[in-house]
């Protein structure tokens, strides 16, 4: 941790919203680097994770988090204190919406989330490239479905897909944060460890080429990565799942699943690690395992460090 100069203003920033908000893609237009992982489909997000931002005047440690929902197993209940979690002794909360879906039953548990918040918040909706109608009235909905117990700070429309008024965002943020320390060297851009990175990479890919119920029910951990003479990063993976006829589907027939899969994980992985990849997965079926505290910890999910 560093001094900083007078007026440089530091401090962390808490994004939650439902499922498929665009917490996440609001994070990679903020940071302007791929680092956290995006589908359509529900869990994509599973564990906090730190983007840092940081300019002449500025560090600001946004931490993306799951999407706020209805849980079954012992995963969800993972991913629900990882989003308490986020909120205690934070200088600021971000609450992203979409525009599209501001309907969603869902919202009740958000609500009751932020009302027990007395931490500043921005209201920030999202989509708004995708939306057809008066977004001006949109707001008034969607201030008014919070209700009067919960006040807003702020509110802003954004497109994190097409990085529209992103950097409206960032100064609005400022305003609200004190001056502080640089918490990390300036070419940080996440604490979060490259092994980590690389498996929701190759996760991504697998919620992009899977069938709907299968992601729900998958993992992926890096157990090797080594450097060859080549200069060639060698990757061994393993896919998790809970059920023979999952990795049935993510093998695919004659392996062609598997392989479109390593594929396109192998090209993002490239492109983050900027550097070539041999990348080799592994299918293993662990029963259950999103009802095994002991399995999830192995995994990441470790409740104890929440």
């Amino acid at each position: 941790m560093e001094t900083s100069g007078i007026n440089f203003k530091s401090g962390f920033v808490s994004i939650i919203g439902l499922p498929n908000a665009g917490k996440s893609t609001f994070l990679n237009s903020v940071i302007d680097e791929k680092i956290a992982i995006t589908s359509r489909k529900p869990q994509t997000t599973r564990r906090n994770l730190k983007g840092i931002y940081n300019d002449e005047d500025s560090q600001i440690v946004f931490v993306d988090t799951p999407g706020v929902n209805e849980g079954k197993t012992i995963l969800d209940d993972y991913m629900a204190k990882s989003v308490k979690a986020s909120i205690d002794s934070i200088d600021l909360i971000i609450v992203i919406v979409d525009i599209n879906t501001y309907n969603d039953d869902n919202y009740y548990k958000l609500i009751k989330i932020l009302e027990k918040q007395k931490t500043k918040k921005i209201l920030i909706i999202n989509k708004i490239d995708a939306y057809t109608h008066d977004v001006d009235e949109a707001k008034k909905e969607i201030i008014s479905r919070f209700g009067e117990s919960i006040i807003f700070d702020k509110v802003l429309s954004i497109s994190a897909l097409k990085k529209r008024h992103i950097k409206e965002v960032i100064e609005c943020v400022k305003e609200y944060l004190v001056e502080g320390v640089q918490y990390y060297d300036k070419e940080y851009i996440t604490d979060e460890p490259t092994k980590k990175i690389v498996a929701d990479m190759i996760r991504m890919h697998c919620l992009y080429k899977l069938s709907k119920e299968i992601p729900h029910s998958l993992d992926v951990t890096v157990d090797s990565m080594k450097l060859s003479r080549s200069k060639c990063m060698n990757i061994n993976a393993t896919i998790i799942c809970d059920k023979d006829a999952h990795k049935k589907i993510i093998i695919g027939t004659g392996g062609q699943m598997i392989k479109n899969i390593g594929t396109g994980a192998r090209i993002s992985i490239e492109k983050f690690l900027d550097q070539k990849v041999n990348l080799k997965l592994n299918v293993v079926v662990k029963n259950n395992w999103r009802n095994e505290k002991s399995m999830l910890a192995n995994f990441g999910y470790d409740f104890s460090k929440i």
